[in-house]
């Protein structure tokens, strides 16, 4: 007999970065500050982020994972505390994951709290699904290496702050 197990419904991401977190969230807010989020042997020439930073804004820019593989991503503002929190709903209009303007509130939430720890910063990283997306759906989006990206992702954040 197997017992049936509750889907994973998003996931947390903690990293600590060697640097006050002024910075830290200027390195999410900012688009000249945006390059770490570029995959560092594939940055397009000339490819800046595009960033609205306000509630309802948004952020935008191309994600090149490899010569085969890149994308739109970005997200809408739900929330800004500055140099403290950013809430936004991950995705884009056009891009991956895809956000539908019509169905506000619909798309996966990317929750990032950021933490002095003396000159440091720790950061956590929290993201959830949609209330309304099913196991399956949950499940196929997870299986996309989501996780796995972001930790990719914010490790090159990590490694720019180390030197």
């Amino acid at each position: 007999m197997t017992t049936p197990t509750k889907t994973q419904r998003g996931f947390t991401l903690t990293r600590t970065l060697d640097a006050p977190r002024d910075l830290v969230f200027q390195a999410w807010t900012d688009p000249d500050q945006m390059q770490w989020f570029f995959n560092p042997k594939m940055t397009p020439p000339g490819e800046r982020a595009e960033v609205d930073l306000r509630v309802g804004g948004a952020w935008r820019l191309r994600m090149v994972v490899s010569e085969d593989h890149e994308y739109i991503t970005g997200g809408i503002y739900l929330e800004i505390v500055p140099v403290e929190r950013l809430v936004f709903e991950w995705g884009a209009v056009g891009g991956w994951p895809e956000i539908d303007p019509a169905r506000a509130g619909a798309g996966l939430v990317v929750t990032i709290d950021f933490a002095e720890s003396g000159e440091m910063t720790e950061m956590v990283l929290r993201l959830d699904f949609p209330e309304g997306a099913s196991d399956d759906e949950v499940r196929k989006l997870l299986e996309t290496g989501m996780r796995h990206g972001w930790g990719d992702t914010i490790d090159r954040l990590v490694a720019k702050f180390a030197g």
